[in-house]
């Protein structure tokens, strides 16, 4: 049985859900139980099988939410592609390095110009180069008495995840090569 699809939401729902990831960082608005099931999904699933519902409520956050921070991320990958997917990046260069084991490409974006873009250039709906802090949501969840998630999803606040468009126009990729220092 194929796994991948397991995670189905109706997109009423998607917009829901993605308006609500917004709210609890612009308005620190209480989580409904929906996002709490869907930030679960995304961070418990690993990469091969992530469904369609999980990348279209992530393209709606990422078109309406603009970042407050300017933050330095990183993302590791065996291959580099052209497509412009929704990934994981993370604000700390050893979480990227961990999971390629010193393979493959390391992808380097300064959010500072891209944002800065977003923000002169377009309005909500229309951003092209955000991210969405998801750490920072689950530090918020910690701090304020768990918001219902079990505790080995706060083990992942370590990895300083943040979800964004990986586009390699404006991101700096580097090759991974062995050393022997």
């Amino acid at each position: 049985m194929n796994d991948k699809h397991l995670y189905r939401v109706p997109n009423n729902q998607k917009n829901e859900i993605a308006h609500n990831l917004i709210d609890i960082l612009e308005k620190q608005a209480t989580i409904m139980e929906q996002t709490r099931r869907f930030i679960g999904n995304w961070i418990l699933t690993g990469p091969n099988e992530k469904g369609k519902s999980l990348f279209d409520v992530w393209d709606i956050v990422l078109r309406n939410y603009l970042p407050n921070t300017r933050p330095i991320l990183f993302r590791a990958c065996n291959r580099i592609s052209k497509k412009c997917e929704i990934a994981s990046f993370t604000g700390r260069i050893e979480s990227a390095n961990r999971f390629v084991k010193g393979r493959g490409y390391l992808m380097i974006c300064d959010t500072t110009e891209l944002i800065d873009l977003d923000q002169k250039l377009r309005r909500a709906g229309e951003y092209k180069h955000t991210f969405y802090p998801l750490s920072s949501v689950l530090k918020m969840a910690r701090d304020s008495g768990g918001w219902g998630f079990s505790d080995s999803i706060f083990n992942y606040i370590g990895e300083d995840e943040y979800i964004m468009r990986m586009n390699f126009d404006n991101s700096y990729n580097f090759k991974f090569i062995k050393s022997d220092l």
